[in-house]
This record gives structure tokens, sequence and C-alpha cells, in this order.
């Protein structure tokens, strides 16, 4: 490995920089995205938007985290497979299905580009790497 080649290190075990970036890539899109997004928010005062009418229509506690990292992750193989035109789809997709209330669409659509954007950058970054 070129870091060892010139720096003498030895890493516990072998692993390829290419390997090395992805795995870490894989690893920022998940939690620590989570809490990048989370205080993005709280620096610009997004509250989370609260539903004051009485419907059932509640929504899975914790179903934003999986449906953000989960999106993060395909995003992020999608990048580093170059279909960048898929990555397009999902967003066009994700958009059509929140269209109901106002407050939250906007909330849900700041969550939504952080989380591509998150994910598209490490996506670049990891193919500049590699």
């Amino acid at each position: 490995m070129l870091y060892e080649y010139y720096n003498g290190v030895n890493f516990l075990f072998d692993m390829e920089t290419q390997t090395l970036s992805i795995v870490a890539g894989f690893i920022l899109c998940s939690k620590p995205a989570n809490i990048i997004i989370k205080f993005v928010l709280l620096a610009f005062s997004i509250e989370t938007p609260t539903d004051d009418s009485k419907n059932e229509d509640k929504s899975l506690p914790n179903a934003g985290k999986l449906i953000g990292i989960s999106e993060r992750f395909l995003t992020l193989a999608l990048i580093l497979l170059g279909q960048y035109e898929e990555v397009g789809l999902i967003i066009a997709a994700k958009s059509i299905l929140r269209f109901n209330s106002t407050q939250k669409s906007e909330y849900v659509l700041i969550g939504t580009l952080l989380s591509f954007g998150i994910a598209s950058f490490s996506g670049i970054i990891i193919k500049l790497i590699n």
C-alpha cells in the first residue's frame, strides 16, 4: 500500500485503498450522516414539524432515519457504479411521494437534499481517490 510504503506503518490487515475508501464511505453514510443532518438542521433553527391535526395518519418511529440511511447507501452505490441517472430517478420518485403538508414537505425536502448531498459528495471523493 502506498501509505505503508512511504511511512513504514503496518496495518493489522492488508486492505487496498479502494476497498478502505468504499467501506469508509458507507460508514459515513450511516449514522454519522444522520448526526450531520441533525446538526445542520439545528444550526439553521429548523425544527421538526408537528402534526396538529387529529387524524390517525401517524408515521412509524425512526422510519425517516432508516429511509435516509437506505437512500444514502443506494445513492453511494449508484454513484460508485457510475449510474448517475438512477440517482436522479430516486430523487424524482421521492419528491412525488411527499406532497401533503407544506411544512412537513419542506422539512423532508431539506433532509433529502442534505442526505443525497452527503452520499453524492462521498461517492465523488471515493471515485477521485481511486
